[in-house]
């Protein structure tokens, strides 16, 4: 089957620059690696090795974005990218999506569901995928989403989430990015909630040489609820760079983020996020937190949390701290006789 790529979005991406070194949402961040120019988007891919199925849940797995197998009554292939929208600064990588992105994968509950989505990864140049979470109201929606390399090849993954949740619904999603360590990660995270919904959102990164993440939520009815956790461990030649905004448009709103960084060798990360409460937000309750553990001399941990408010009776508190481990603990972690290399890690 041919696909025509929307002239309106191929349009705006040829409009916009890719990211430079004066642009403050890429500040500390390696504004090279995010220059795409020149990739083509790769063909049919390889699958690996499954995993054990997760107990409960059913499976899709994607190939370089083609769905192979697995099937879900509540989930839809539908042609074409939903058209992320970034506001932390990859506009151009979201307009690149939004143009050439085949499918988005739809799901849709208003019950329980269950569902683990694997994204195998081959070959050198771009693969696309995204994913709309659609929680109808009461619904308690589970999602695993894992992104893994098949072989050795330079890939640029463009990745795409939006969770919606409706009244009184519940949506829990991980993500596991497993890609080798010559690929690339540019992922989107949007979510955004209604009256008394809860939406539990984490990502754990372990591979890939350089990933751009922009996480967004909108906590949008009153009582509602986001968490939001990374936990990410790079390692020398790994750079992680994440933005993210928790936006409270409502009374009486709950957000909390963690984000925890253990860095090892000469790797790098990069955390910018932004509490912002709206006029009328009153009693929002919102917590920023990004914890770094520096486990050499060698690596970089850039960490600028913020805090907007515009609106009374509201608990809000954000903040980094970066710690090495002491000398102490490596003294004792050394006497059964390990190296103070493998102490360090």
């Amino acid at each position: 089957m041919s696909v025509t790529f929307a002239s309106p979005a191929l349009e705006k991406f040829e409009e916009l620059d890719w990211p430079a070194r004066t642009d403050e949402n890429w500040r500390f961040g390696s504004w090279k690696e995010a220059n795409l120019s020149g990739l083509e988007t790769v063909g049919t891919g390889a699958t690996g090795d499954l995993p054990e199925l997760l107990t409960g849940f059913d499976r899709l797995v994607f190939a370089n974005g083609e769905l192979v197998s697995g099937s879900s009554d509540a989930a839809e292939l539908v042609e074409g990218s939903f058209g992320p929208t970034s506001r932390l600064g990859s506009s151009k990588h979201a307009a690149l999506h939004a143009a050439k992105s085949k499918h988005t994968l739809h799901v849709r509950s208003g019950s329980d569901l269950a569902l683990e989505v694997i994204y195998f990864v081959s070959g050198e140049g771009l693969s696309f995928s995204g994913i709309v979470i659609e929680a109808e109201a009461g619904a308690k929606i589970r999602i695993v989403n894992r992104f893994i390399s098949v072989d050795d090849s330079a890939a640029v993954v463009v990745s795409a989430t939006d969770v919606r949740t409706a009244e009184g619904s519940k949506v829990t999603c991980l993500v596991t990015q497993e890609l080798n360590r010559d690929s690339k990660l540019i992922r989107f995270s949007d979510s955004t909630l209604q009256a008394s919904s809860l939406a539990k959102l984490a990502v754990v990164h372990t591979g890939a040489k350089w990933v751009r993440e922009e996480t967004y939520s909108t906590v949008g009815g009153s009582d509602a609820k986001s968490e939001i956790l990374s936990v990410a461990l790079p390692d020398t030649g790994q750079e992680y760079d994440q933005r993210t905004f928790q936006h409270h448009g409502a009374r009486n709103t709950f957000s909390d983020l963690l984000f925890k960084n253990t860095l090892f060798g000469k790797a790098t990360t990069i955390f910018s996020g932004l509490i912002f409460v709206d006029e009328g937000a009153h009693g929002t309750d919102a917590y920023q937190t990004c914890r770094n553990l520096m486990m050499t001399d060698e690596c970089e941990a850039h960490s600028m949390p913020g805090l907007e408010i515009n609106a009374d009776d509201v608990k809000c508190s954000h903040g980094s701290t970066s710690s090495r481990v002491s000398d102490e603990e490596i003294f004792y972690l050394m006497a059964p006789g390990i190296s103070a290399k493998d102490a360090r890690g």
